[in-house]
């Protein structure tokens, strides 16, 4: 009898270190996230999305057509994720993706519906019906399903992988000079909004009733709506959703100051961002009819998307271009200059809209502006509040003129080499007073900051843009090189 090794006997592609492979491959990341996914889903169903009478009773989603549903789409999801981790192929991952596109969208329609039965139930003192959390972790689990659809190819090599790699996607080796500087300008951002969320103040039902919900007033139902659920959520325990806020940019700032997961830290920089801006900031108000510029608007946490999407490290493409150390930094980002040139002028052509409003351009409403931010504020501040406030006063018309000209100006002369670098100088100096005046520094001395405002990062947004070139190799004269080619010629006729 002949005995075998087992390595010999046992198929390929069937090893343990294969199916690790396999694991640790995309098409592993993808399955096992869409299992992942589902398993969030089906767990969100059966948690409870209302409770009435104060918390003890709970309807958990199954109970109804609609979480039966997202249960079953959830077991859809998993079963195609662990179908797509062993096999793969391109059915798997379309289901994953797809039915986590529609599961994503029936569920924010069904916050949308929830907020309003709980506003009509919101009025019954007997009921005191209140959002739970089940159909928010159905919600979140969709989401990472439809998530899955922009990894890359599962057919792409493992993990481990230096050139496809996941841990060589979430990493940034190369970026360096101006691209880096802003990446560790965002990450040391992250880390002062995290600290910031940190203080005594935001671990109460104060960050909710004096932050989170003033800031969306007078916007549309459809903002409102969905950000006034999250709010009645985080009211259930709002020390533990705080802890949680901070502790998510502490690690996103962190992760931007370590080059191995610059890139995922970047990434999940716009997801936050995205978040935050809607529902803890209600879009910055800019549908709100008095969202200013000159006290934020259209929101600082949507600058930290854009920022990160200008510091996104550069493609091969464009370096292969040679772009990678020419031009501004937002050249080699994945708008490209002109792309980013016309987010630019959107962004201070909004803040000439903003300030010519109805609500801004009154004769007094400049006025009410400055004074208005003098509370809470030390008396210095307050002081200089109070003194712009009366210079303000009667001229709010003109002041607005004269600033959304100042704004349309910034913002088009970036178009023009030979403008440029006067527009975004412009634009340092009035992100600058906006930021002192307008802003008191981003109100960190009350104690209720949440981060340091606009004015910072739009001085980071024109740094993004700032030209840079080259140095042209240094001229020779002619008469050096008829020089050069006299010494040179004794030595070419000894080597001839």
């Amino acid at each position: 009898m002949v005995n075998q090794p087992m390595d010999a006997v046992r198929p390929p592609g069937r090893t343990v270190a294969t199916r690790v492979r396999t694991l640790r491959s995309w098409r592993g990341a993808v399955g096992l996230l869409g299992v992942a996914a589902g398993a969030i889903m089906i767990t969100g169903a059966f948690l409870p999305w209302v409770t009435t009478f104060a918390g003890l009773i709970g309807i958990p989603g199954v109970r109804g057509s609609n979480g039966r549903m997202l249960a079953i789409a959830g077991a859809v999801i998993a079963i195609a994720g662990i179908a797509h981790a062993l096999r793969g192929g391109r059915l798997s991952r379309w289901v994953i993706g797809l039915a986590g596109f529609l599961a994503t969208g029936f569920s924010g329609f069904l916050l949308l519906q929830l907020a309003a039965s709980l506003r009509s139930l919101s009025t019954d003192s007997m009921v005191a019906g209140q959002s739970g959390p089940g159909l928010w972790v159905t919600a979140a689990g969709s989401a990472l399903a439809f998530a899955t659809m922009f990894l890359p190819a599962p057919a792409q090599a493992g993990l481990d992988n230096t050139a496809t790699g996941l841990r060589a996607w979430g990493s940034d080796q190369d970026s360096t000079g101006l691209r880096r500087g802003i990446q560790i300008a965002l990450g040391v951002l992250w880390l002062a909004d995290g600290a910031l969320q940190l203080q005594p103040f935001m671990f109460g039902r104060g960050f909710v009733n004096q932050i989170l919900m003033p800031a969306y007033m007078g916007s549309p139902s459809g903002v409102t709506a969905p950000a006034l659920a999250f709010d009645r959520l985080v009211l259930h325990a709002p020390a533990t959703w705080n802890a949680a806020f901070a502790v998510t940019q502490l690690v996103i700032g962190a992760a931007l100051l370590w080059r191995p997961t610059v890139r995922a830290a970047l990434a999940a920089s716009i997801a936050w961002a995205l978040s935050v801006w809607w529902f803890g900031e209600g879009l910055g108000g800019v549908l709100s009819g008095t969202a200013s510029p000159l006290t934020g608007a259209p929101g600082a946490v949507i600058l930290y998307a854009l920022l990160a999407v200008l510091a996104w490290p550069v493609t091969a493409r464009i370096a292969e271009a040679g772009q990678r150390q020419d031009g501004p930094a937002a050249a080699g980002s994945p708008l490209g200059l002109t792309g980013a040139r016309i987010t630019w002028l959107v962004l201070w052509g909004s803040f000439a809209y903003f300030i010519l409003q109805a609500a801004n351009r009154a004769p007094d409403a400049l006025r009410a502006t400055f004074t208005g931010l003098a509370s809470g504020e030390p008396g210095w501040i307050a002081a200089l509040d109070r003194g712009l406030g009366s210079a303000a006063a009667g001229h709010g018309l003109a002041i607005s003129i004269g600033l959304a000209v100042v704004f349309v100006a910034a913002g088009l002369g970036v178009f023009w080499s030979a403008t440029t670098r006067a527009a975004l100088l412009l634009s340092v100096l009035m992100a600058v007073a906006i930021w002192a005046l307008g802003e008191n520094f981003g109100a960190i001395a009350t104690g209720r900051a949440t981060d340091p405002n606009s004015g910072l990062l739009l001085v980071l947004l024109a740094a993004a843009f700032w030209p840079l070139h080259r140095r042209p190799a240094p001229a020779v004269s002619s008469d050096h090189s008829r020089v050069s080619a006299r010494v040179d010629e004794p030595a070419q006729e000894e080597m001839a």
